[in-house]
């Protein structure tokens, strides 16, 4: 039955675990205020105090149990902010009227009981339910002290007809644990609050200093690797220098020019030929005869599979150049194939003299210089 009980008393709405300790310590507090109400609420009867005051220090000590009840109520239901309010505003209430009823002469207790309702808003009630509670302490205790003075009926009804220590002694010892109580909780709750955010600042700089770490890490792996690809490009830089060079005498090497007498050169085409080689071709043959001083040029087509227009136009771009400077080209190698091709292209070689192969072109020259 008690462990269905605490387990009934601590089942609240809250999910954080800050705001489940405060409730606690809220419901603690109010627990206790209603306790103590039902408790002191038989005790004005036995105080010298005159009847009509008896009553109604009696019906106020119900009300605060009460009130106390509904702000339980509404601590239970996940309304921890608006339970305090109540409840603080509740005692403000009462203690003012409390204050009224004793008159400013015996008024030292009323005056030190409004220390737990504020108490308990600013601790927990936020700013502006702090707010509230003094204002509403403010026109309570302003109320009462202008009542008093002005003769207002029913000013001093809970007045002592004689000095009862202990009473004063109890309510004191009451109010002054309870502000006790709920100091301590709150200051216990801070300090593990305060202990937990330490734990977790060393924490963070626990990963901080690892995740400085291994960014440092990352960085030299990454610089590391920065300089591999900079090795990388510039061995890939180099190889394709090379490649441009390999590919430059590959082109050179494809097309030869030989030499055969001191004013003839021969230049062997071998391969199909595309615009890159009709270029090198021509530049190759004018280089050659300007270096040489060649007066004739054999152009050797015997290895070339395929004449169409295109190499034949750049064939007769060669010849053209090659007159400028003076210089005779003779077309080698015309196949029977690929004179048809020449004829149904309809190329004008007349001005470029043909030979079906070398020999005879050779032949040719030799009876020239004979």
């Amino acid at each position: 039955m008690w462990q269905r009980f605490l387990s009934w008393l601590y089942q609240m709405p809250y999910h954080d675990g800050l705001e489940r300790r405060q409730a606690a310590l809220i419901q603690m507090i109010e627990s206790a205020i209603l306790l103590a109400s039902l408790v002191l609420a038989p005790l004005p009867f036995f105080a010298p105090i005159a009847p009509v005051g008896q009553i109604a220090i009696v019906l106020l000590i119900l009300s605060v149990a009460v009130v106390a009840a509904v702000s339980l109520a509404l601590l239970r239901s996940g309304r921890a902010q608006e339970s305090v309010v109540l409840l603080s505003v509740a005692l403000v209430l009462l203690q003012s009227i409390m204050l009224y009823g004793s008159t400013l002469e015996q008024g030292a207790l009323p005056m030190f009981a409004f220390g737990l309702p504020i108490t308990m808003a600013g601790l927990v009630a936020g700013r502006r339910g702090l707010v509230l509670v003094l204002l509403v302490s403010m026109a309570g205790v302003s109320a009462a002290v202008l009542l008093e003075r002005s003769g207002a009926p029913g000013a001093g009804f809970a007045s002592s007809q004689e000095i009862n220590i202990s009473s004063a002694i109890i309510s004191f010892a009451v109010i002054a644990s309870l502000i006790a109580l709920f100091v301590d909780r709150i200051g216990l709750m801070m300090r593990d609050a305060l202990a937990t955010q330490r734990v977790r600042e060393r924490e963070l700089e626990s990963l901080s200093r690892r995740l400085e770490a291994t960014v440092r890490e990352r960085t030299a792996d990454l610089e590391m690797a920065l300089g591999s690809l900079e090795m990388r490009a510039a061995e890939q830089d180099r190889l394709l220098a090379e490649n441009s060079l390999q590919q430059q005498a590959i082109r050179e090497l494809s097309v030869p020019v030989l030499p055969i007498s001191a004013t003839t050169l021969v230049m062997p085409l071998v391969g199909s030929l595309d615009g890159e080689r009709l270029l090198v071709v021509q530049d190759r043959a004018l280089e050659a005869i300007e270096r040489a001083s060649a007066r004739r040029l054999l152009l050797d087509i015997t290895g070339v599979p395929l004449v169409d227009s295109y190499v034949a136009q750049g064939l007769i771009r060669t010849l053209q150049a090659a007159r400028l400077l003076g210089t005779e080209v003779a077309l080698v190698g015309v196949r029977p194939e690929v004179a048809q091709s020449i004829v149904g292209l309809g190329l004008d070689l007349s001005g470029m003299r043909t030979y079906a192969d070398l020999q005879s072109a050779l032949r040719y020259s030799t009876e020239q210089h004979a």
